[in-house]
């Protein structure tokens, strides 16, 4: 049994709707670097193929790519085959599919490796590492559930840097000094904003001055920030380990409830009208 298919015949296969998994297997640094598909598919790391190829249905035929069609794509083919399932190769990957007329589709933002060295090299902990990634990867998914068109960078590179300023203290003092740092290392100002800005949900001028904060007003004004404070919070109960809940979901469920509850999410009454509102809104808009 060949162990190829050409474009001609996966696009065949596309009009029968034929069910098959589709795998983009390019190395990560070539997906980063071109973070388009062929539509239908999910990428997947050929480096940890161990970790997924068993989570593959055996009953269809598995088509994998990377971007030429070489050793790539035919290691992983020769891997599945392996173990048993139908995989073959995009004879050319996606560069013949691309040339040859065919259409693909943007990928949603993800986390890029460059990005976490980044905060690594600024003198952010591995822990505090771990939680910003987590906080990114739950705003990512919270953002992919909202039919709306959302700056997806933003909120994935927004939530990731949210705590650089930890790099310096854990003090409130923090979102003020890892804005001054993302500045400094060149980082958009949208996203020194959100550094700035997360402090207790979005302050306003009258608890800045309270607080001996620069006086301005720290309103999370677009929905793309709200969404990262409002998973930031989510992490911290779905990670302290003070609130039992048996999946993420529950966290989200019992959002309201926790904060009112444990004064160490709700904090005050203006900081938890402030995330019960984004709460309301932002389940509002989600589609499950």
């Amino acid at each position: 049994m060949t162990s190829t298919i050409d474009t001609k015949d996966l696009k065949k296969l596309f009009e029968k709707e034929e069910p098959i998994t589709l795998l983009d297997v390019r190395r990560k640094a070539d997906y980063q670097a071109n973070p388009n598909i062929i539509k239908g598919a999910a990428w997947r790391d050929p480096e940890k193929i161990g970790d997924w190829s068993k989570q593959l249905p055996a009953g269809q035929r598995t088509v994998v790519y990377c971007v030429k069609g070489g050793s790539v794509s035919q290691s992983v083919t020769d891997r599945l085959r392996g173990e048993g399932l139908d995989a073959v190769f995009l004879d050319g990957g996606l560069k013949n599919w691309i040339e040859s007329g065919q259409p693909v589709e943007a990928v949603r933002y993800t986390i890029h490796d460059a990005d976490i060295a980044l905060l690594r090299q600024a003198g952010v902990s591995d822990d505090d590492i771990a939680h910003s990634v987590k906080v990114a990867e739950k705003a990512l998914e919270i953002a992919a559930r909202i039919p709306k068109d959302l700056d997806m960078e933003l909120v994935g590179r927004g939530a990731l840097f949210h705590d650089l300023g930890k790099a310096k203290t854990h003090e409130i003092e923090h979102g003020r000094l890892g804005a001054k740092m993302g500045a400094a290392l060149g980082l958009p100002p949208e996203i020194t904003a959100v550094m700035e800005k997360h402090i207790c949900g979005g302050l306003s001028a009258e608890e800045a001055i309270e607080l001996g904060l620069p006086v301005k007003d720290y309103t999370l004004a677009t929905l793309e920030e709200r969404i990262i404070i409002y998973a930031d919070r989510l992490v911290d109960i779905i990670t302290d380990g003070i609130v039992t809940i048996r999946d993420e979901k529950e966290a989200e469920e019992r959002f309201a409830e926790i904060l009112r509850t444990i004064p160490k999410y709700g904090k005050n009454d203006k900081t938890l009208e402030r995330y019960l509102g984004y709460h309301e809104e932002i389940q509002g808009l989600s589609v499950q």
